[in-house]
């Protein structure tokens, strides 16, 4: 990742995780699993002090706001010496959503991604599943993901969203940046804007800062920012900063100030629908071939597909892009060609180099005779006795044995009894070991 850390990081509380994500990544923001939280919060606590306790994790208030609460519940339920509730309330800062707002996180509470990615490739797979057939069926998931992402770019490229708020201009221009998907939440505080309701505003040295409250809830404050020079927003109430998309409060304020479009310091990129053009290719050569084939595969079939939409649209645009993609094809089908000859005939040139720097292998001496092979053969090996070290004859042979014993026994008369003893003779064992 090019030693880029995340911003956010969500695991299910296993506190060798936690420490590492403090050594390794002491910047990225480390945020406990609320669907763990919740099972543990269901064991170990009753039925009205889990509520309570899910409010608290839960509730969009302020850090005071949330001490509040805390205490109210502890004091409540006489919970002082509660062991859990007191682990948990050291770790505050990973759960609350109090000390966790205005973070990024991108929506994003629990392991439900990796959870959802498992499900997934679950369909595709199973215990039987054997090692050849893994990469095949992981294939298909990888390639039903593809399908669904290139059908999701379509909607959000070629289609056009119904406009339901009477913030027209600025709904229609939210149209035009966001994903289909993006623009679905944008849109749903577009409509909540209309409870909003701008109380007084302060304006001091190009900043204006407003106060809203909400129909059916004066006790509700909400405070925004305006900057006239660079059309920059800030809300309290922190969505922006934690999710990536303006907040109703904001759109109130657009709405006051009588903007027509989004201001650029109220817009992620990561939403946009040219999100993936402004990606870096600089990782290329550090990626496989395969990989990057497919890659530019991906980008020109979305780049192809606003063309065959709008060829499709005419007689005369069909007719001329189908020339077109005709001689295309053929242009295409030459590089290839080339191509594919140059790589061929660096292949080819490569392997008579070494060809030609080609030398006989080094000689490792093995077991045996470590001298040359001639004069292995030229020079027989000369057998000596074991016993006197004298060449002719053999310790079976051997007169200085003979003499010891008070025989005297020549190398070229050796008795037959000795040579070779007679089989079933009563005497053969004594009289071979007293020869020996």
């Amino acid at each position: 990742m090019n030693n880029k850390t995340p911003i956010s990081v969500v695991t299910d509380g296993d506190k060798a995780m936690s420490k590492a994500i403090k050594t390794v990544f002491p910047k990225s923001r480390h945020r406990l699993c609320v669907w763990h939280l919740e099972r543990n919060a269901f064991a170990n606590l009753h039925d009205k002090v889990y509520e309570s306790f899910i409010r608290c994790m839960v509730r969009y208030v302020t850090p005071d706001e949330f001490e509040d609460m805390w205490k109210k519940m502890v004091d409540n339920h006489n919970l002082h010496n509660h062991e859990w509730l007191h682990e948990m309330y050291a770790k505050k800062m990973k759960w609350a959503e109090a000390y966790m707002r205005g973070h990024f996180f991108s929506g994003c509470r629990s392991t439900q991604r990796c959870e959802a990615m498992n499900a997934f490739l679950n369909r595709f797979l199973d215990r039987k599943t054997r090692l050849y057939e893994l990469f095949q069926q992981v294939d298909r998931a990888l390639s039903r993901i593809r399908h669904n992402e290139m059908g999701a770019d379509f909607s959000s490229n070629y289609t056009e969203p119904i406009l339901i708020t009477g913030l027209a201009e600025i709904e229609k221009h939210a149209a035009t940046l966001f994903t289909r998907e993006t623009f679905s939440m944008v849109q749903e505080e577009l409509l909540n804007e209309q409870k909003f309701i701008v109380l007084y505003y302060i304006d001091k040295e190009g900043y204006c800062t407003y106060t809203l409250s909400q129909y059916a809830s004066p006790d509700s404050r909400w405070e925004v920012v305006y900057c006239q020079a660079d059309q920059s927003m800030k809300c309290s109430c922190l969505l922006f900063e934690s999710y990536g998309y303006p907040c109703g409060h904001l759109f109130a304020i657009m709405k006051v100030e009588h903007l027509k479009q989004i201001p650029p310091t109220c817009i992620m990129n990561r939403w946009l629908k040219t999100a993936k053009s402004d990606l870096p290719y600089k990782l290329e050569s550090q990626m496989s071939p395969d990989i990057i084939r497919m890659a530019r595969f991906s980008a020109l079939s979305a780049s192809c597909s606003q063309m065959c939409y709008f060829g499709s649209r005419t007689t005369q645009g069909f007719e001329e892009l189908k020339v077109e993609i005709a001689r295309l094809t053929r242009r295409m089908e030459e590089l290839y060609n080339s191509s594919k000859e140059a790589a061929e005939d660096g292949i080819r040139t490569a392997s008579n180099k070494a060809n030609l720097n080609v030398r006989d292998p080094a000689i490792v001496k093995t077991k045996g005779d470590h001298g040359s092979t001639s004069n292995s053969h030229s020079h027989a090996k000369v057998r000596r006795c074991s016993s006197c070290k004298d060449v002719g004859h053999t310790r079976r042979t051997c007169p200085s044995t003979h003499i010891q014993q008070g025989e005297h026994v020549d190398g070229d008369n050796v008795p037959e009894s000795m040579e070779h003893p007679a089989v079933g003779s009563p005497d053969l064992e004594t009289n071979y070991y007293n020869f020996l």
